[in-house]
């Protein structure tokens, strides 16, 4: 067989496979987290992490006051299996403690100040010696539910302490009848897809590295007709950047529109970067300066978020 015919069966073969491989899924979820033609959603990172001690109730009901539409929010699962805001896998960063989160009971957790190591842009700590402790899954919940704020709910666990951990965080949010407005995500996919099979499609998920780069590179090259749908993936919540490739741009917002899917930016602190995302449509802009993004958003002339308290 002649190299040129072996090119022409591949490419038929490709051809093919691409032919059957099925229509792509769309998201039904993700079309309620699409704003269209309304301004992004101005969402808290951590709570607006260069303005209050990340991941606090401080911080949470800080953004609320200054003015957000939603809330991000990262959990860690203690030893005795109690969920707590804390975004890395020990308490070093952040607290006045040492060791890792997974092997601490919520006690000793709580009895943790979660802002001994914070400083503002101008190197102060306006809660310095207040003790602030990180936040049960249950105190968030239970202090939002009648705000009108939606919250991004992160796994930061992984293996079966991430499955844990999607099945408590699950409980909690449906005993609450909180689904519509709440997102989850992950880095990990065995915890994503844990909660996805515990949610049963209920609640709207981001996807995970591998999920992200097939929902954007797939389409950007136009093979999406014939793409199936790698999994339950309502939210894109990526960087600006990716793999060489620029992200925030409007032909990548508009294909993930296409298939049911909102793209939410992180973690942008830039001002000249948040007016570009919002002149490209993009339905979320996660930041740890909130004041800065609402002033973006103000000068684009779209009105602002209320203070809730």
């Amino acid at each position: 067989m002649t190299k040129r015919r072996q090119k022409i069966l591949l490419g038929i073969g490709i051809f093919f496979l691409l032919l059957f491989s099925g229509p792509r899924l769309d998201s039904d979820l993700g079309n309620d987290w699409i704003v269209g033609d309304e301004r992004p959603l101005i969402i808290a990172h951590r709570g607006g992490a260069d303005i209050f001690p990340e991941n606090t109730m401080v911080a949470f009901e800080g953004a609320a006051m200054i003015g957000v539409d939603m809330l991000e929010i990262d959990f860690q699962l203690t030893s005795d299996n109690r969920l707590i805001t804390m975004h890395d896998d020990t308490v070093d960063r952040t607290t006045n403690g040492t060791g890792a989160v997974i092997n601490m009971t919520l006690e000793e957790i709580l009895n943790l100040d979660a802002s001994a190591k914070f400083t503002n842009s101008t190197g102060g700590n306006p809660w310095n010696g207040s003790h602030l402790a990180p936040v049960t899954i249950e105190d968030i919940l239970d202090r939002f539910i009648e705000s009108p704020h939606r919250l991004s709910l992160e796994i930061k666990n992984e293996g079966d302490a991430g499955k844990v951990a999607a099945e408590i965080m699950f409980l909690e949010i449906e005993e609450r009848g909180m689904e519509k407005r709440i997102e989850v995500g992950s880095f990990h996919i065995e915890s994503i897809q844990a909660f996805r099979e515990i949610s049963g499609g209920t609640i709207a998920t981001s996807g995970v590295k591998s999920e992200i780069r097939k929902c954007i590179m797939i389409p950007m090259f136009q093979l999406d007709r014939w793409w199936l749908d790698p999994g339950s993936v309502s939210i894109l919540q990526i960087p600006t950047e990716g793999g060489g490739f620029d992200l925030a741009t409007e032909g990548v917002v508009n294909r993930a529109h296409q298939h049911g899917q909102a793209v939410q930016y992180w973690t942008i602190n830039d001002r000249g970067m948040m007016d570009h995302l919002i002149d490209i449509g993009a339905d979320g802009i996660m930041t740890d300066d909130p004041i800065l993004l609402r002033q973006a958003i103000s000068d684009a002339g779209y009105n602002l978020p209320e203070s809730w308290s």
